[in-house]
């Protein structure tokens, strides 16, 4: 099986893509991407375990953590960009 990291940097690549369509630039939509990175790591995950063999539950589980990993990297990583934007040192 692939290594969690591709799964979690496949699943941020996907879901930046998905935000570019309409729907997802409202305030409801940005509201549904947090569950978005968790929907798409999970079958991401699950599809992995298909190809390359694994416990397809274990692997719906262990994607949902990656979910939430690749979720507080990008929620960490665009905050840093906010506060850099707005620190007068840079």
């Amino acid at each position: 099986m692939l290594d969690s990291f591709v799964i979690v940097g496949l699943t941020m690549v996907i879901v930046n893509v998905i935000k570019t369509y309409k729907p997802f630039k409202t305030q409801r939509g940005r509201l549904i991407i947090p569950l978005l990175v968790f929907i798409v790591a999970a079958i991401l995950n699950v599809i992995n375990a298909l190809l390359f063999g694994g416990e397809l539950l274990e692997a719906f589980r262990d994607g949902l953590v990656f979910g939430a990993s690749a979720g507080g990297i990008y929620s960490m990583g665009k905050k840093q960009i906010e506060y850099c934007k707005n620190c007068n040192d840079l």
